[in-house]
């Protein structure tokens, strides 16, 4: 069995408060390396954030958010699902956080997504399902499809 590879990356976005934000990012664990956490003045000369690491992105931990502890260990989806969930607090009310990963599982498969992240949303896009129903649309045919993970 081969490792899967990833690389995570954010977008430039604002948040509610700056200082809270800072904190939970401390809380925040990858799956092969720490979450990196950058900072940068706009156009506008707010201050913006931006976030990545070598590999996944396990949750978060030891944070205060509201959920009870279900014993799941850190890794689990549940604290993948509280990290987007937190985010969705922090995220300023006219902007989106965008979560872009590319990985890979040697020639198996190739991985490409992005988290979608507003105060209201959070939706994911895969790049697999894009193009095969842009394929579609260009054949003429709704119901072609193909096999794109082997």
């Amino acid at each position: 069995m081969a490792n899967y590879y990833a690389s995570i990356r954010t977008n430039y976005f604002r948040v509610k408060d700056e200082k809270k934000f800072r904190e939970f990012m401390a809380h925040v664990s990858g799956t092969e390396d720490r979450v990196e956490l950058w900072e940068e003045k706009d156009k506008n000369g707010n201050t913006v954030f931006g976030f990545g690491t070598l590999g996944g992105i396990a949750g978060v931990t030891d944070y205060h958010n509201n959920s009870e502890d279900d014993g799941e260990d850190e890794d689990s989806e549940a604290d993948f699902d509280a990290f987007l969930d937190s985010l969705q607090t922090f995220v300023a009310d006219d902007d989106a956080i965008i979560i872009l990963e590319s990985g890979h599982e040697k020639l198996c498969y190739v991985v490409g997504s992005a988290y979608i992240i507003t105060k209201d949303r959070c939706d994911c896009l895969d790049i697999s399902d894009l193009a095969v129903k842009y394929a579609a649309q260009l054949l003429g045919n709704p119901e072609w499809t193909t096999i794109c993970d082997y």
